[in-house]
C-alpha cells in the first residue's frame, strides 16, 4: 500500500538510500529524482558520497537500504549485469578499458550482440569522436584521455536510456573534453538521460537543468544552478562557512 512510485516523467527515483560502512554512514537517507530526457548534475565536496551513490544505483554495491526505481522497476539489489541490460549504464572515475584488447574490441565486447552490426556501430561511434584511426590500437597504448573517451563510447554500445557519468572529463585534455561534452549534448538531444558527477561548475551550469548537492552523505540542496550556487548550505559545505558568517 505504501510502495513508492516514480512520476511518469521520471526515469530514476531513489528514496531513503542509506549505506553504512563499519558504523560510518556514507549515504544518509538520500532522495533523488531524475527527469527523463534531461542532464542532471550531482555535485559535492570530495568524500561526500557521490561515487558511493553511483555504486548503489548501478548495482556495484548491493549493501544499501531504501528504494530505487528505474524505468518503473524496483532495482535495488539487482546485479550490475541485470541493471545494464535493463538500460542503465555507467562510467567510472578511473578509466577501465581492457588493456590487451584493441579499441574496436573494447567497444564490441560491451554490446548486447557480437556480430557485424556491433562492429559497424562501434566504428560509427569512433568516427563521431575522431578516433576511428585508433580502432586497431591496443587499449594500453591510448592516452589517458583517449581511454576515458573509449570507456564512454563502450557505455553507448548498449544504447542505454540512462547513463551515469562519474567525472568523465577528469584528466582529459581540453580538446577531448570538448568532444566528450559535445557527444553528451548530441545524445541528450536524441533523448538519452544523464546523471553526471562533475567538479567543473561551468560545465554543470551549461549542461544541467537540475542539480543535486551531496554533503556528508546527505542531499543538502536541489534545483537549477543559479539557486544552487547561492544556497547557504552549499557554500558552507564547500568553503566551511556561509556568506552570512564568513569573512569578506
Amino acid at each position: 500500500m505504501n510502495e513508492r512510485v516514480c512520476a511518469p516523467d521520471h526515469i530514476l527515483c531513489a528514496w531513503g538510500l542509506t549505506r553504512e560502512f563499519g558504523g560510518v554512514q556514507a549515504l544518509r537517507g538520500v532522495d533523488l529524482h531524475v527527469v527523463r530526457g534531461t542532464v542532471t548534475g550531482l555535485i559535492g565536496p570530495n568524500g561526500s558520497g557521490k561515487t558511493t551513490l553511483f555504486q548503489v544505483i548501478s548495482g556495484m554495491d548491493r549493501g544499501a537500504t531504501g528504494t530505487i526505481s528505474f524505468d518503473s522497476e524496483s532495482i535495488l539489489g539487482w546485479r550490475p549485469s541485470e541493471i545494464y541490460r535493463r538500460g542503465l549504464a555507467r562510467t567510472f572515475q578511473l578509466s577501465r578499458v581492457f588493456p590487451e584488447l584493441t579499441v574496436l574490441e573494447n567497444l564490441v565486447v560491451a554490446g548486447h550482440r557480437r556480430d557485424r552490426g556491433a562492429a559497424e556501430r562501434a566504428l560509427g561511434l569512433l568516427e563521431r569522436v575522431h578516433l576511428r584511426e585508433y580502432a586497431a590500437v591496443l587499449g594500453k597504448n591510448l592516452s589517458y584521455g583517449q581511454q576515458k573517451l573509449v570507456e564512454f563510447l563502450r557505455v553507448l554500445m548498449s544504447d542505454p536510456a540512462l547513463i551515469l557519468l562519474d567525472e568523465p572529463a577528469a584528466g582529459v585534455n581540453p580538446t577531448l573534453r570538448q568532444t566528450l561534452w559535445d557527444m553528451v549534448r548530441h545524445l541528450n538531444g536524441l533523448g538519452t538521460t544523464f546523471l553526471v558527477i562533475e567538479h567543473n561548475m561551468e560545465v554543470i551550469a551549461d549542461l544541467c537543468s537540475d542539480v543535486y548537492v551531496l554533503s556528508d552523505g546527505e542531499i543538502i540542496a536541489q534545483g537549477d544552478f543559479a539557486s544552487i550556487r547561492n544556497n547557504e548550505r552549499v557554500l558552507e559545505a564547500y568553503f566551511g562557512k556561509s556568506r552570512k558568517h564568513g569573512a569578506a
